[in-house]
């Protein structure tokens, strides 16, 4: 996939809504510890001013793996994980 093909507002759409709903995870809650850093490393990424498409693509990877992984627990407190997990893979061209 090549830059141009990366909808990088779309994905920073995206991780802004990821990020406020992990918010409302309790925050003494470790085991969303990784997708939470998952998660503010790729907004990082993206609020760069030249994002290098390759690496948010990867990073993007990394954080619909770790969703997956936690789906059931995920849903259970109240995150839509189902759609965020196909708009990230809308963005990275897999649907």
């Amino acid at each position: 996939m090549n830059k141009s093909e990366l909808d990088i507002d779309s994905a920073k759409k995206l991780v802004h809504e990821i990020s406020q709903n992990l918010a409302a995870l309790p925050e003494s809650s470790a085991k969303y510890a990784q997708l939470r850093t998952e998660v503010e490393d790729l907004k990082a990424m993206l609020d760069r001013a030249d994002p290098h498409a390759p690496m948010i693509e990867d990073k993007m990877k990394s954080v619909q793996a770790l969703f997956d992984r936690a789906a059931v627990e995920l849903r259970a407190d109240g995150i839509r994980v189902g759609i965020f997990l196909a708009e990230i893979g809308r963005i990275l061209g897999l649907d």
